[in-house]
C-alpha cells in the first residue's frame, strides 16, 4: 500500500471521534513487540450473516447504531434516533420487541451505546450521556445501574460474574485530563487505572476506544491516537502484560488539518478489536482510497463507505507476526458479543445494518482457524 492516507475535512455525520494531540508515550519497563507490517496469503473473508432493519420495522438502526447479539441469539440494536429504545430482532432478522425508554430515571437511556452480553441472555448498556452501565435481564427489567459519571466511557468489558468493569474513555486521573481505562466496582468506585495517558490537547466526539477481554483474562486496550495495542492484568494495573506497536504506512493519527471543525475526523481510528483463540483481530478505519472520485455526490448521512476504508488485521500477539490484513471499501465496526462485524447501508432510504462473520481464508493461514466453522 502506498503513502500515507489523508481525510477531507468536515463531515458533519461524524458525532464519535477522539483526536489527541500531544500525547506523551508511556515509560514501561515492558519491551515492546514489533507488529510485522507484511502478511503472507492470508486473508479475512466476511460471510454475510443477515441484515437487521426492514422497511416495515417500528425505529430505525439509524447512521451510527451498537449491535449486540444475545446469549440465544436474539440482535440488539441501540442507536441515537430511537431515543433511549432498544430494538430486538430475532435470529432471522425480524423485529420482535423494543426495551427500555428516553430519560434519566431507572432503567432509562439517553444515548445507549456499548451494548455487552451476558452469558444468562442478560445486556449491560453504557449510557454516554448519564454516564452509567445499565445491567438488565433478557425481558427488560432492571437489575442494576453502575454510575461511573468520572469518567466519560466510550467502551467497557464486563469482569468475572459482574463485580468490576473495564471501562475505556476519558476522565480526570491525578488532576489531569487523560485517556484511560479504568477498572471500576459495580458501585461505580475506581479501582485502578490500565495505562492513563495524559492529553494535552483534545477533541472528544462519541466513538469508541476499543477495549476486550483475552481467554487469560486479560484487558486489551488500543492506544489513543496510535496503532498499539497492550494487554493488562486488571488486579495489577502498574504496568502491561504485552505491548504491540506498529507503523503501517497507511495508518495516519492526525490531527486533522489545521482549521478543521471539530466534527472532522482523524485521519484513522482502530474502531473494534477483539481476541479470538489467541490471535488479536483489529478493525481500522481510514480515508476511503476513492474519496476524490466520490466528492462529486454528496453521500448519505447513512452511507460511510464513500468516505471510510475498512482494514482488518489479525495478529499474532505473542510474536507479533501479522498473520492477515484485508482492506474493505466500507466502515466496518464490531458487535458487542465479539464475534461478527457489520455496516450500515441505506437501501430504499432506509438504515439497515448487514452483519458479517469474519473468517481467515489463504493458505498461510493458521491450521486451526480461529473463527471458522
Amino acid at each position: 500500500m502506498s503513502g500515507k492516507l489523508t481525510v477531507r475535512a468536515g463531515h458533519p455525520w461524524l458525532i464519535a471521534i477522539v483526536v489527541c494531540a500531544g500525547v506523551p508515550q508511556p515509560s514501561h519497563a515492558q519491551s515492546l513487540v514489533a507488529i510485522a507490517d507484511e502478511a503472507g496469503e492470508c486473508a479475512v473473508q466476511l460471510r454475510e450473516v443477515l441484515r437487521l432493519g426492514a422497511p416495515g420495522d417500528p425505529g430505525t438502526v439509524g447512521s451510527r447504531p451498537e449491535i449486540t447479539r444475545t446469549a440465544v441469539g436474539h440482535y440488539v440494536v441501540a442507536s441515537v434516533e430511537n431515543r433511549g429504545q432498544l430494538l430486538v430482532f430475532d435470529p432471522d432478522g425480524a423485529f420482535m420487541e423494543a426495551l427500555g425508554g428516553n430519560g434519566d430515571g431507572p432503567g432509562e437511556h439517553r444515548v445507549p451505546g456499548r451494548v455487552r452480553p451476558g452469558s444468562d441472555g442478560s445486556l449491560r448498556i453504557l449510557d454516554l450521556v448519564n454516564r452509567r452501565i445499565t445491567h438488565v435481564s433478557a425481558d427488560g427489567g432492571l437489575l442494576e445501574t453502575t454510575d461511573i459519571r468520572s469518567l466519560h466511557g466510550l467502551d467497557f468489558v464486563t469482569l468475572g460474574a459482574g463485580e468490576r468493569h473495564a471501562v475505556s474513555g476519558f476522565g480526570q486521573i491525578d488532576d489531569q485530563l487523560s485517556a484511560t481505562t479504568e477498572i471500576v466496582g459495580r458501585d461505580g468506585v475506581r479501582l485502578a487505572s490500565l495505562g492513563a495517558v495524559p492529553v494535552a490537547s483534545w477533541v472528544v466526539n462519541f466513538f469508541r476506544a476499543p477495549v476486550a477481554l483475552d481467554g487469560q483474562g486479560s484487558v486489551w486496550t488500543t492506544r489513543a491516537g496510535g496503532y498499539g495495542f497492550e494487554a493488562w492484568d486488571p488486579e495489577d494495573g502498574s504496568e502491561p502484560v504485552t505491548r504491540l506497536a506498529g507503523d503501517p504506512r497507511w495508518f495516519d493519527p492526525g490531527p486533522p488539518r489545521p482549521g478543521a471543525p471539530v466534527s472532522a475526523p482523524a485521519p484513522s481510528i482502530v474502531i473494534s478489536l477483539r481476541v479470538d483463540r489467541g490471535l488479536l483481530w483489529a478493525g481500522t478505519w481510514v480515508a476511503d482510497e476513492n474519496r476524490e472520485a466520490n466528492a462529486a455526490t454528496a453521500p448519505s448521512p447513512l452511507d460511510l463507505d464513500r468516505l471510510l476504508d475498512t482494514i482488518l488485521d489479525v495478529i499474532d500477539p505473542a510474536t507479533g507476526a501479522l498473520i492477515a490484513r484485508t482492506r474493505r471499501d466500507e466502515a466496518l465496526r464490531g458487535t458487542g458479543d465479539d464475534q461478527l462485524l457489520f455496516g450500515v447501508r441505506e437501501e430504499g432510504g432506509i438504515a439497515r445494518a448487514v452483519l458479517f462473520e469474519p473468517v481467515l481464508a489463504g493458505p498461510d493461514c493458521p491450521a486451526a482457524n480461529p473463527s471458522g466453522r
